[in-house]
């Protein structure tokens, strides 16, 4: 509040270390963050889902994570909160996902370098989960180039955002090229965005 500084959303990384499918000690991270996202006037807590906590082909670890995001929806609806999963899956395994939790609160954290190193349809996915009003933010993401100079199409990507009507958050994440500086990196995305995003 002093700075001025508008502080988006929240995420919790640590669980690509510290799996929230499998460590115990993650329930109550996930519980205390919706409070702390309600308290700080966040809408959006990123729940992470790389490294160790990778859902792909762990229909075990799948379920326990669909067990406890079914413990803590109602948390999060109440407090105005939602939980964004953020992983290597499909736009339809996401929704797989959702549907067995049965609530608004669970939502997509839609990544789009993520989506297109793993060879997804990304305009295809971006409509079809906005058409659900699945996507809760987004990444804006190239890994190793500056946006605008990677494998992804900023100004296709605009395109499926006015379709589904989206005019929420956008967050630049990676983007640097090898052995660049972060902070003039930083500064030619947002310049980027800007001029694509409006």
């Amino acid at each position: 509040k002093a700075t001025g500084v508008h502080v988006a959303s929240l995420a919790i990384g640590e669980l690509n270390a510290i799996p929230y499918k499998s460590d115990p000690r993650t329930i109550g991270w996930v519980a205390d963050s919706v409070d702390v996202a309600r308290a700080m006037g966040c809408r959006v807590v990123l729940l992470a889902f790389f490294g160790d906590g990778d859902l792909r082909d762990d229909a075990k670890g799948t379920d326990e994570v669909v067990r406890r995001l079914k413990e803590v929806a109602p948390q999060a609806e109440k407090a105005g909160v939602i939980l964004g999963i953020e992983s290597w899956l499909s736009a339809e395994n996401h929704m797989g996902i959702i549907d067995r939790v049965g609530s608004q609160a669970v939502q997509v954290y839609y990544d789009v370098c993520n989506s297109t190193d793993r060879g997804y349809d990304i305009l295809k996915e971006i409509r079809w989960l906005g058409g659900k009003k699945m996507i809760c933010e987004l990444h804006a993401k190239e890994n190793g180039a500056l946006l605008g100079q990677g494998n992804v199409n900023f100004t296709a990507v605009r395109a499926a955002l006015d379709d589904i009507g989206y005019s929420g958050w956008v967050q630049i994440e990676g983007a640097v090229p090898k052995d660049a500086a972060m902070l003039p990196s930083y500064q030619a995305n947002v310049r980027f965005l800007r001029r694509v995003l409006g």
